[in-house]
């Protein structure tokens, strides 16, 4: 499988995110370590030199595989299921400027916290609404820029709704586009998850995206996340894409850049 790792141009310290400062660079040492592509997580597109992005992974092989969008939320504050209906259209209205980024990398965006939680929102139905209509507005834009979506079950403690393979399964199956996918995150499975192997099985063909860190959000080799046997469900369901090094930059980046790179190298051959 291809390994890919996490980057920002900044980013809070307690932040899953590997790799920090200017994307040229970033992308540069990435490429030295050995990553196939790499993970862009920033609030705003607009806010990035798409030039230099292109140039730098021409330089050093290696591709965008993602895009990760929650910075604008985590910055912004920009909800697609928010209760000010003026949030919700500026939040649609980065997202499709996301999938336009998207498009011009041909890599994924991930909907991570971009989609809200339900406590901001007038009540679960509004919320589930409100999510249907934002994903199904921005369908035709991601067909017609080539790119797939993906959302992220993400834990109970960081996310009052989707926490688990089946839920956000359940919601992408109700939808029925065939530009949304599941993302799965190895921590966030690690919490939420009764049967792991089992149910990344069940998800099969929907899974579009898989992040890896490790039980304790170290890079992985640091705690006691069963990764032999995630990687063999993923092959079980013929898992085409990258794992993707989302954890804490902890003892420091490069460190943490270095060990996830050399267990997953391991692991996946």
């Amino acid at each position: 499988m291809k390994l890919a790792i996490t980057m920002a141009t900044e980013a809070p310290a307690q932040a899953p995110v590997v790799l920090r400062g200017g994307f040229a660079d970033q992308i540069r040492l990435a490429a030295q370590i050995g990553y196939d592509a790499v993970e862009l997580h920033l609030p705003d597109p607009d806010e990035v030199d798409l030039r230099d992005v292109r140039e730098a992974c021409a330089a050093n092989k290696v591709s965008v595989s993602s895009i990760g969008t929650g910075p604008a939320y985590g910055r912004d504050r920009l909800a697609l299921t928010s209760c000010d209906p003026d949030v919700r259209a500026r939040a649609l209205a980065r997202l499709q400027a996301f999938i336009r980024f998207g498009g011009e990398l041909n890599s994924l965006v991930i909907i991570g916290l971009i989609k809200g939680q339900v406590r901001d929102s007038e009540s679960r139905d509004a919320y589930d609404g409100a999510l249907t209509d934002a994903l199904t507005a921005c369908m035709p834009l991601a067909r017609q820029c080539g790119v797939t979506l993906v959302m992220e079950a993400i834990n109970r403690y960081e996310s009052d709704v989707l926490n688990t393979i089946a839920e956000c399964t359940r919601f992408i199956e109700q939808l029925g586009a065939e530009q949304l996918k599941l993302h799965i995150d190895t921590f966030h499975m690690n919490i939420e998850e009764d049967q792991i192997c089992a149910n990344i099985v069940a998800a099969g063909r929907h899974i579009g995206h898989v992040h890896v860190a490790d039980s304790n959000r170290g890079y992985p080799g640091r705690g006691h996340y069963d990764f032999a046997e995630t990687i063999a469900a993923l092959r079980t369901v013929g898992y085409r894409g990258v794992l993707s090094v989302e954890c804490l930059a902890l003892p420091t980046p490069d460190e943490a850049a270095r060990g996830a790179y050399k267990f997953l190298r391991q692991a996946t051959t």
